[in-house]
């Protein structure tokens, strides 16, 4: 018997997920599932087809935020209108993350695309001219 795909397994959990059902269980199951098939190394892929399947299917977001500092929560609140007007999502899930290198500015990660508005980005692209 085959194994299900990646994308629907990715659904089954967004789907329960969705239904209420504990994280830390699903997390379990799912690691068993994957270890059980010998598909561990493709973790990182069926977590981002779960967060698609939780944005297209559920309308919820998650994204990460990473910037130089921490952002105030007015600036929070407004990526987190941006991210609803721009992807249709309902409820938006924002994972801060900091790294200094970035100077100033914020890279915003969704499971579909990414926004760089960071000064590195900047500089990197003035010295590629």
């Amino acid at each position: 018997m085959q194994n299900p795909s990646r994308r629907r397994v990715a659904k089954f959990v967004a789907d329960q997920l969705a239904s209420g059902e504990s994280p830390a269980r699903i997390a379990r199951v799912l690691a068993a599932y994957l270890a059980s098939t010998k598909q561990l190394w493709a973790h990182e892929l069926i977590l981002r087809d779960i967060e698609t399947a939780l944005l297209h299917d559920h309308k919820f977001l998650a994204a990460d935020v990473t910037s130089a500092r921490r952002l105030s929560r007015e600036t929070l609140d407004e990526l987190i209108q941006m991210l609803k007007g721009e992807t249709g999502a309902d409820q938006v899930e924002l994972m801060e993350n900091i790294n200094s290198d970035l100077i100033g500015g914020v890279v915003v990660r969704t499971p579909e695309a990414e926004l760089d508005a960071t000064l590195l980005d900047k500089l990197r692209k003035l010295r590629a001219v």
